[in-house]
């Protein structure tokens, strides 16, 4: 009998103690504190505000010192350079999958199907997120990267010969690459646990730290923008019954995907154990 229920928790119904802080219910005091705090940090930083003379400070220091790291030319200046680059973008987002394939094949909770719908869920919900608040113009403020504000400015563009080096923008706030990485960490975090929170976070720097380097970002495109957009953003998914819907509804289509994949995998073995 205990068997028989294990296999059905397993199985169709959706395993909560295997994914606790995945919720049916709405939690709106937590929601409304992440909403709250969004609007601090946003608040911080506006014109009116007697902390935003403190956050400019800390632009200009950020900036001075990690552009001014890349004035002489060398290994750093390369790496810097390819770091932004598109390749390098494209390899940062091959990233974020690894690891949401590394989770799906090796955690050690819940089945495959489960923390298949998991990460595509997770997956759908973060480009979704990221490109609809991008091409919507979400708040979006008229601003200049410190590569054109700012003098002595080390521009890295030429330095990998004809590969296009990013290093200015007109409209820099807030940062799409923070705004990725920032939400990602809390909605792995919450699907699979500590361990691969963790690995999220560790890669965050190197998402979001070069264009700090080459002079495409204010810091607090980052740390305001980036942490204020996933306060908001994942909350959504964590805090209200997003998350549970998403994976039911992505169970069923992640068991075929198996299904098919084993069918195809039995075939094509079975060809070549009777063709010896």
């Amino acid at each position: 009998m205990e068997e028989k229920t294990a296999g059905k928790a397993e199985g169709k119904e959706f395993p909560a103690e295997i994914f606790p802080h995945i919720t049916r219910a709405w939690h709106w005091r937590r929601l409304v504190v992440c909403y709250g705090a969004a609007s601090v940090i946003i608040s911080s930083w506006t014109s009116y505000s007697p902390v935003r003379p403190y956050w400019d400070a800390l632009d200009r220091q950020v900036f001075f010192l990690l552009n001014g790291s890349v004035a002489e030319a060398g290994w750093w200046q390369s790496v810097m350079a390819f770091a932004n680059t598109r390749i390098f973008d494209a390899l940062s987002g091959a990233a974020l999958v690894v690891i949401l394939l590394l989770y799906a094949f090796f955690g050690r909770k819940g089945t495959l199907a489960w923390r298949g719908a998991g990460i595509a869920f997770l997956g759908i919900y973060l480009l979704l997120s990221v490109f609809l608040r991008r091409k919507l113009g979400i708040g979006e403020f008229d601003r200049a990267s410190p590569s054109v504000d700012l003098e002595p400015f080390f521009d890295m563009h030429g330095v990998l010969g004809d590969l296009w080096v990013k290093t200015k923008s007109s409209s820099c706030f807030p940062s799409d690459h923070a705004n990725a990485a920032f939400l990602f960490i809390p909605l792995l975090w919450g699907l699979a646990g500590r361990k691969w929170g963790l690995a999220a976070l560790a890669l965050a720097p190197v998402l979001v730290m070069p264009r700090l380097v080459g002079g495409g970002h204010w810091a607090t495109d980052i740390l305001v923008g980036g942490t204020a957009f996933a306060l908001l953003v994942a909350s959504w998914a964590l805090f209200t019954p997003l998350f549970y819907w998403g994976m039911r509804l992505l169970h069923i289509p992640a068991l075929w995907g198996l299904a098919l994949l084993t069918s195809l995998y039995s075939k094509i073995f079975r060809k070549d154990a009777d063709s010896v």
